[in-house]
């Protein structure tokens, strides 16, 4: 009987390193989620940047005018009867009367609250424009991660997650658990934008208290040079 040979086309081993279409999706969709992840921690990153320098700007600002303020007012105090000092005092310092009582406001009061006036505005930009667009940045991170990126990469939280979690907790921990997981925990919450406020009205305060101790040095020093 005349041997049947098979077609070369017919039942081709498949190679093994062939995957199937859903394999190959589910790659191309992954690929694209890090994608979008990356994004989107660049664009903290750099609303983070806008945050930051803003209060190096605030800062720096209020240093430089604390330096001024402070030589001012040492070089202008009248010390006995320096006539250059008396000279100088009388330059840097204005009194006025109020209910028959002399006041003396010294620049460097002017300049102190110059400085205030300077980190109010940076406040308002900061709190109220980049870490607003922060907020919305970080959220979207969150998001992402809770309902994509950890499940590729096997973890608890991403790592947007795990940033803002030891942000808003300051008794934030992590530990591992018996199966090398690790399990994040804290009570104490308070946000980000809680602890900038607090921040920015302890240097309201310290100046205020600088603008106050100007005040009465001033007043004090020409009562009784």
């Amino acid at each position: 009987m005349p041997e049947i040979l098979p077609d070369d086309n017919d039942e081709q081993p498949t190679k093994p390193g062939d995957t199937a279409p859903d394999d190959d999706a589910i790659d191309k969709r992954n690929k694209l989620l890090i994608e979008i992840w990356k994004q989107a921690v660049d664009t903290q990153k750099h609303f983070n940047d806008m945050c930051v320098k803003s209060r190096q700007l605030g800062l720096t600002f209020v240093a430089a005018s604390l330096g001024a303020a402070l030589y001012l007012f040492i070089r202008s105090t009248p010390i006995g009867s320096d006539t250059d000092a008396v000279a100088a005092h009388s330059v840097s310092a204005y009194s006025f009367a109020v209910c028959g009582h002399s006041i003396v406001l010294h620049v460097s009061l002017a300049i102190i609250v110059a400085a205030a006036a300077a980190v109010y505005a940076v406040r308002l930009l900061d709190l109220g424009v980049y870490h607003q667009m922060l907020r919305g940045a970080v959220t979207f991170g969150e998001d992402l991660e809770e309902k994509h990126i950890r499940h590729i990469v096997g973890l608890q939280k991403g790592m947007t997650q795990a940033i803002s979690h030891f942000s808003r907790h300051s008794d934030a921990a992590a530990k591992p658990d018996g199966e090398g997981h690790y399990r994040y925990w804290g009570d104490d919450r308070r946000n980000a934008g809680e602890k900038l406020k607090g921040f920015y009205n302890f240097i309201f305060g310290l100046l205020a208290f600088l603008a106050f101790l100007v005040f009465v040095a001033s007043n004090f020093l020409k009562a009784t040079g």
